[in-house]
């Protein structure tokens, strides 16, 4: 799987970002240290570096659903899509497996461990949804879900492309 980020933010968006992430690594720490509870302190470190890595990127990660310089003729096409589709496919089927396991081994968790669980579990889920949301598509090699246009952040078009409206069952 090929990453790319595209710097598509303006650069005060992106400081900010980083500053919000590392406010939030440091946050975590001084209040580990002051309260003498250390239950959240790895859920906090992974929301704050996801938030300065993307600020210093200026931008989000595009993943590829086809190799990155391939023309897009419709045998390239197609092979994207069904990528696409197999990633939703993975990202709901992680979810609906998720739910019964979680059902069983979070009760079992000590309460001040709850959350750290909780979050570390939880990254079984929202990883594959990351990368399905954030692919590319494989014509005009922008991401296929999401878009500077947030109507709705587009929920209301899941089933075509932001920028150049391809279908994912076009081909």
């Amino acid at each position: 799987m090929i990453v790319t980020w595209e710097r598509t933010w303006p650069r005060w968006l992106g400081v900010a970002c980083a500053v919000f992430g590392l406010a939030n690594v440091v946050g975590t720490f001084v209040q580990a240290l002051t309260s003498g509870s250390y239950d959240m302190i790895l859920p906090g470190l992974m929301l704050g570096s996801v938030w300065a890595l993307i600020g210093l990127k200026r931008g989000l990660p595009l993943f590829a659903a086809v190799p990155r310089g391939m023309a897009p003729h419709p045998g390239e096409m197609a092979r994207g899509l069904r990528v696409l589709r197999r990633r939703r496919r993975s990202a709901f089927g992680c979810w609906a497996a998720w739910l019964p396991v979680a059902a069983l081994i979070l009760p079992r968790v000590p309460k001040r461990l709850l959350f750290t669980v909780f979050s570390l579990s939880s990254l079984l889920v929202f990883v594959p949804f990351v990368i399905w949301v954030l692919s590319a598509c494989p014509r005009c090699v922008h991401h296929f879900f999401t878009s500077l246009n947030f109507r709705l952040w587009g929920f209301t078009r899941w089933n075509h492309c932001q920028t150049c409206g391809l279908g994912l069952h076009d081909a």
